[in-house]
């Protein structure tokens, strides 16, 4: 599978395994120096087509793995809404992995999409991921699909220690709609 192979490369480059990845990637958009971006996004399509085939959940982890490492570019986020024709089975994939890039990826795909339970799946990102910015994406993206529901949410993070989470609360509370 070509995108193993290129993800393994990856890796191999960034010095560090996915769950090291999801632990700690880092600060800033070293991600995008790597110099075989073109070779991904050339296996990513080819995973979106098969996916589009039939469901693999291994081929999903793989595209799990390489929406989180093209977290700067936003590229393969773009891939999968353009050319990933069931959503739904790769949305829940990725909100249930380990890969925070990913979930706020997804998060922000849901407040562009319409897939069957957006706004359930949105809910449960921000009252259940560990990560606060996933949440904050998450409430963004809810207040897209649902203004009411986002803005009672917000009021319930107006004291929350997270100096970004209470902004992004505070901008949806007063948001016209």
């Amino acid at each position: 599978m070509l995108l193993q192979t290129e993800l393994a490369n990856f890796w191999e480059w960034a010095g560090m395994t996915p769950d090291n990845y999801s632990e700690n990637r880092g600060l800033g958009e070293w991600e995008a120096a790597y110099p075989n971006w073109d070779e991904i996004y050339l296996a990513v399509d080819e995973v979106i087509e098969l996916l589009n085939k039939e469901f693999n959940h291994d081929l999903a982890q793989l595209l799990v793995y390489a929406l989180a490492i093209d977290n700067e570019s936003g590229t393969v986020l773009q891939r999968v809404a353009d050319k990933l024709e069931s959503k739904l089975r790769f949305v829940k994939k990725a909100i249930n992995s380990d890969q925070p890039q990913a979930r706020w990826q997804v998060a922000e795909l849901l407040g562009n999409i319409q897939v069957e339970d957006q706004e359930k799946l949105l809910v449960n990102l921000i009252n259940r991921d560990k990560d606060k910015y996933v949440r904050r994406r998450a409430l963004l993206s809810l207040a897209k699909v649902n203004h009411q529901k986002a803005a009672a949410f917000a009021k319930t993070f107006l004291k929350d220690p997270d100096p970004f989470l209470r902004l992004v609360s505070k901008q949806i509370i007063n948001q016209k709609v």
